[in-house]
């Protein structure tokens, strides 16, 4: 073991790494120590940055260091993990010291690591824990929904206690700051019916009954309610914390805003990853065959869309002959209704997922989108409509183009609203589909409507 002088020296040098975004260097500096000298400069790192250099070193060699460190440090640092990076490394702990890790954690934290483990491994760790009773009792809700992400042990008042009484309750019991964020006031049955701040308990006469000063305007949600509505109410009412009720309205948790806020970043991250295409587990260090064998499921499904644009082409070979210069307008028009479908799909995918717009507002949204999208097919028709017809001196030919342009913008506006609403009507995610079915309808229609148009304006006056 070096001297407590070379730790500290290398413990310096990493955090200057840190400090200018070099992660790797900092993981190689750390790799050339011994599992227990590495474990003693991440213990004395920040969780975040002890987890960012982990990530960075070998499976094993990670795991190795984080059974070293003292089980209340290894836990906070398994938590800020990636969650294959953290998966990983519990699969490689052995049950007791795994068990010891959990022990330390927020039963909610505890519960996320338990779910991504085998059936048997989880029950084994379970089983090992000193107190498994609260993570047991999550772990029987879904993960994303509040009652799988929510801290069971949340301190209640009742309505009668005097701000005396509770501020005296408060100081012997020492609650986890996590949950203090409010006061949470529950009748006779122990059903929520209101909210005091801790501010309004400072400056409250000590004698006033919390149910005098107490909020009766509290929002809250029912353990089944997807993370992702937590997350809108969370946002929607600028909450610290969202208490969770039972369907009798009883208080049976609290869901804090940190927990939240990863919520909101895994949503986000889900829906913009369905819209290209791409499992959500994907980053840009995953193993290269692995990246694309997942993208090639997705590119595979997109391949008969792409043929069936090409069929619709085919139709029309003998118009094409005719009129060679429409091949030069076939992916202009199509590119540009691909371009205005997504633009359309990305706003009401957004809309549905922050719950701006419902079904409810379906024939609003769609009103409003059309006339979009007439607007600029107008705009962009006429630029190709003039463009086709200065090319090639042919005001028809300006006629055709500039109106397939006008109607598959339209179209376009049509196709990126109504797939999305009907992919949550059939309640399927409508980031999901919707970009290969979107883009679909786009190059058809835009192939078809300018060969179409072509066929009849052209070929029919010569």
């Amino acid at each position: 073991m070096p001297p407590v002088q070379d730790l500290d020296l290398i413990l310096d040098q990493v955090r200057s790494l840190l400090a200018h975004g070099q992660v790797e260097e900092a993981a190689a500096t750390i790799s050339a120590l011994r599992p227990a000298e590495a474990a003693d400069v991440v213990a004395a790192l920040h969780p975040a940055d002890g987890a960012d250099v982990l990530e960075e070193l070998e499976p094993q060699e990670r795991a190795d260091v984080v059974e070293e460190l003292d089980p209340e440090i290894g836990a906070e640092v398994l938590i800020e993990l990636d969650e294959d990076e953290r998966t990983d490394v519990a699969n490689r702990l052995d049950v007791e010291s795994l068990s010891e890790f959990l022990d330390e954690m927020a039963p909610d934290d505890a519960a996320d690591v338990l779910g991504d483990l085998s059936a048997s491994k989880a029950k084994a760790a379970l089983d090992g824990m000193d107190q498994p009773d609260e993570v047991r009792g999550l772990l029987e809700h879904d993960e994303e929904s509040a009652g799988g992400l929510m801290i069971p042990h949340v301190v209640a008042f009742r309505q009668s206690m005097t701000v005396h009484q509770t501020i005296e309750f408060l100081r012997r019991a020492k609650p986890d700051e996590e949950t203090s964020y409010y006061l949470f006031v529950t009748d006779d049955a122990d059903r929520l019916i209101g909210v005091v701040s801790l501010r309004q308990l400072i400056v409250a006469d000590p004698l006033t009954p919390l149910h005098e000063i107490m909020s009766e305007d509290v929002f809250a949600a029912e353990v089944g309610t997807d993370q992702e509505e937590c997350a809108r109410l969370l946002a929607r009412y600028d909450l610290l914390a969202l208490p969770i009720v039972d369907d009798d309205r009883k208080l049976v948790g609290v869901v804090t805003a940190d927990d939240l806020i990863d919520v909101i970043e895994e949503e986000a991250t889900e829906d913009i990853y369905h819209l290209a295409n791409l499992d959500a587990d994907e980053d840009v260090y995953d193993n290269i065959f692995r990246s694309s064998r997942r993208r090639l499921t997705w590119l595979f499904i997109n391949l008969p869309t792409a043929v069936l644009a090409g069929w619709v082409v085919s139709r029309f070979t003998g118009t094409i002959q005719l009129v060679p210069i429409l091949a030069a307008f076939v992916p202009i028009i199509a590119g540009q209704g691909g371009n205005a479908g997504i633009q359309t799909l990305t706003l009401i995918v957004r809309s549905l997922a922050l719950g701006e717009i419902t079904l409810r507002d379906s024939w609003r949204t769609l009103s409003r989108e059309m006339a979009i999208g007439l607007v600029n097919g107008l705009i962009f028709g006429l630029c190709v409509g003039l463009l086709g017809m200065f090319w090639q001196g042919s005001p028809m030919i300006g006629v055709v183009v500039g109106g397939a342009m006008m109607l598959n913008l339209v179209g376009a506006a049509i196709s990126g609203t109504v797939v999305p609403l009907g992919l949550r009507f059939l309640k399927v995610d409508p980031a999901l589909a919707s970009g290969v079915i979107v883009t679909t309808v786009t190059d058809v229609t835009g192939n078809f409507v300018l060969l179409a148009l072509a066929t009849l304006l052209l070929l029919t006056n010569t």
